[in-house]
C-alpha cells in the first residue's frame, strides 16, 4: 500500500466513527417529546368543564322553574281575586235589581188589599194576583224571600220599628202590626220589616179618661 492510501485512510477513518458523547442529544430530543406535567394539568382542566356547566345548566333549571311555580301562583290569586270580584259585582246588581222591584211589589200588595170590596170583579183580583204571584216567584228563583213575621217580640236584626203604642193583647216588646214586609236576599237582608212595637197594657186612667 502506498504512502498516499494511507493518509487518506487516516483522514476517513476519524470522520466515519461517530462521537459517544453525542448520544444525549438523541436522549434530550426523546425527553422534549415526552408529555409534561403540564398537559396532566390542562386534561383535569378539561375534565373540569363540562362538571361546571353542567352545574350551571342544573342552577338555571332551577331557576326557571321558582320563576314558574310564582307565575302560576300569581296567576291563581289573579283568577281567585277575579271571580271573586265578579259574583261580587253580580251580587249588588241583583240586589239594587229587586230592591227596586220590591216597590212593585208593595204597590201590587196595596192594589189588591184596596180593591176588595170595591166595584172589581172576581176575576179582575184573581188576574192581580195571579201575576203578582208570578213576580214574586221570579224573583224567588234568585233568592228573593219575603220575611215571614207571626207575632212574636221585636228583633232590631230583622225588624225596623216606626212607633210604639199601647196594646191590652200584646205584651210590652212584642209586635203589634206589620207595616211594610221585609225581604232577604240568600243570607242577607234587603229590606228589614217595620213593624209597630207594643208598649204594654195601656193605663187604666188613661182608658177612663
Amino acid at each position: 500500500m502506498s504512502k498516499k492510501s494511507k493518509k487518506e485512510e487516516e483522514v476517513k477513518k476519524p470522520a466515519d466513527e461517530t462521537p459517544v458523547e453525542e448520544t444525549p442529544v438523541e436522549e434530550a430530543v426523546v425527553e422534549e417529546t415526552e408529555p409534561k406535567p403540564d398537559g396532566v394539568e390542562e386534561s383535569a382542566a378539561d375534565e373540569t368543564e363540562p362538571k361546571q356547566e353542567e352545574g350551571k345548566e342544573v342552577s338555571e333549571q332551577e331557576e326557571y322553574k321558582d320563576q314558574y311555580l310564582r307565575l302560576r301562583a300569581d296567576f291563581e290569586n289573579f283568577r281567585k281575586r277575579t271571580r271573586k270580584e265578579k259574583e261580587e259585582w253580580t251580587q249588588r246588581c241583583l240586589e239594587n235589581l229587586c230592591s227596586d222591584l220590591l216597590t212593585v211589589l208593595d204597590h201590587f200588595d196595596l192594589g189588591i188589599e184596596n180593591s176588595k170590596g170595591k166595584e172589581f170583579t172576581e176575576d179582575t183580583l184573581k188576574g192581580f194576583e195571579l201575576v203578582r204571584g208570578q213576580l214574586s216567584s221570579t224573583l224567588s228563583k234568585y233568592g228573593l224571600d219575603e220575611v215571614v213575621v207571626d207575632g212574636g217580640k221585636f228583633d232590631p236584626n230583622v225588624h225596623e220599628a216606626i212607633t210604639h203604642m199601647p196594646s191590652p193583647d200584646v205584651e210590652e216588646g212584642g209586635i203589634v202590626a206589620v207595616t211594610r214586609k221585609g225581604y232577604q236576599l240568600g243570607k242577607r237582608q234587603l229590606r228589614p220589616v217595620q213593624v209597630v212595637v207594643s208598649s204594654g197594657v195601656p193605663d187604666e186612667a188613661e182608658g177612663e179618661g
